[in-house]
């Protein structure tokens, strides 16, 4: 009996190891497709440094619009797909509500089309992509900055694959844009949402001294100020949103006269090709704000990793006192993260 159970176990073991050197393969699907995998996805153009993904293509003013085949487990060809621009994809379209912005259509003078419109999914791989250029015109537009504009495209035909996920209705002209014209939602088209940031954009962490004068004498309201966390990724964190090409608003915060209450204060940042800027307050402020600064490149570390950096030294004049500002603000990251939104269309 013993000697069975050795000879089943010795069998076990030689099936094991013969599978695991064997190289498992699966049969493919009848029939293949090649489809778009998001109908309203949002692309920020990330300019500048990333240390953590690749935006090379970003910083070529480069817009990829990717497809995807389904029904094999590996892509033994090249799978060409044609397309097309369709403006019309934007009629009657809103963001995420039907009071919410109005979705336009790129204009054409803010990108160049490729030679060839077509995306290719190449052998051994599953998606493909198709690139646009993105001409200045585009980052001058302030519009640019938010979700505005999209690239609408849809598939034509395909040579490689039996077929486009062009969905199912039973309707007679149903409308792409409208899940409840369908029974099988299509796949077949893309608003590509855009938008970019500027290269000073991020999230920041923020260490300085601020040293306070009473106006008029009131000696009492002088005080100084200083924060700087043990750690740095302790230090308070703080966003500099794009507002233009060149110029970021800096919203911070101090301590009132009290000493107690948080005060809220925001400065715009506006920066020249050597990374040196200006700092002024926003229009409409009531309190008046300058200095300069500079943004330096792997200036600073932390996580074991350089990181980029800004030091700023600015004045504020509030209503009772002076604020002078020396502030050292780490980048954290850039806050760019996947979106979508939700296409709504306004009968």
């Amino acid at each position: 009996m013993k000697r069975i159970s050795f000879i089943t176990i010795m069998l076990a073991l030689v099936f094991l190891v013969a599978c695991e050197n064997e190289k498992w393969e699966f049969p493919d699907y009848k029939y293949t497709a090649v489809y778009f995998s998001y109908q309203t996805p949002v692309k920020t153009i990330e300019l500048g440094d990333d240390k953590m993904y690749d935006n090379s293509k970003d910083n070529e003013h480069v817009l990829q619009i990717f497809a995807t085949m389904g029904g094999v487990y590996e892509n033994k060809q090249d799978r060409i797909i044609e397309v097309e621009v369709d403006n019309s994809l934007c009629d009657s379209l809103h963001f995420d509500s039907d009071a919410g912005p109005r979705v336009l259509p790129l204009p054409a003078s803010y990108y160049v089309l490729p030679s060839k419109m077509q995306i290719v999914i190449p052998k051994g791989k599953l998606m493909g992509a198709i690139e646009f250029k993105l001409t200045d015109a585009f980052f001058q537009d302030s519009l640019s900055l938010k979700n505005t504009y999209v690239l609408p495209l849809v598939m034509k035909s395909v040579t490689g694959a039996d077929s486009i996920l062009r969905g199912k209705s039973e309707k007679t002209n149903p409308d792409r844009r409208i899940a409840g014209d369908w029974i099988t939602v299509p796949k077949d088209y893309v608003i590509y949402a855009v938008k970019y940031i500027n290269p000073w954009h991020a999230y920041y962490l923020r260490r300085g001294v601020t040293v306070v004068k009473g106006k008029n004498g009131n000696s009492n309201l002088d005080t100084t100020i200083v924060y700087h966390a043990k750690y740095v990724e302790k230090d308070e964190v703080c966003q500099a949103v794009s507002i233009a090409y060149t110029a970021v608003a800096l919203s911070l915060k101090t301590k009132a006269a009290d000493g107690k209450t948080d005060l809220p204060f925001t400065i715009v940042l506006n920066f020249n090709d050597k990374n040196e800027c200006t700092i002024t307050q926003p229009a409409g402020s009531s309190y008046t704000v300058s200095g300069n600064g500079s943004f330096v490149k792997d200036g600073d570390e932390w996580g074991g990793m350089k990181r980029n950096v800004l030091h700023l030294k600015y004045d504020i004049d509030f209503t009772n006192a002076t604020y002078s500002f020396t502030d050292t603000l780490v980048v954290r990251d850039r806050g760019v993260k996947f979106e979508t939104f939700t296409a709504v269309v306004k009968k």
